[in-house]
């Protein structure tokens, strides 16, 4: 539902994140992700003694939008 969710903000917002914490989850995060048409995604592991989670990140801006996004709220 959040990746759904963050579609209607993807003008407003550089990147999204959720905590993901079982690895088994990635495969339906990723055709979510996928569906909702990101331009791009990041996967960050973590690890703290056995416990092991992931953070994913996507946006929907591609490179030259993302770098605009930057532009407009560095003038700002």
């Amino acid at each position: 539902r959040m990746i759904e969710q963050s579609a209607p903000y993807a003008k407003h917002c550089l990147w999204f994140t959720t905590l993901v914490a079982k690895a088994t989850t990635l495969p339906a995060v990723y055709r979510a992700l996928n569906s909702a048409g990101v331009r791009d995604r990041l996967t960050i592991a973590m690890a703290q003694g056995q416990k092991q989670s992931r953070i994913v990140a996507w946006t929907y801006l591609d490179k030259r939008q993302r770098q605009a996004w930057r532009n407009a709220r560095r003038a700002e």
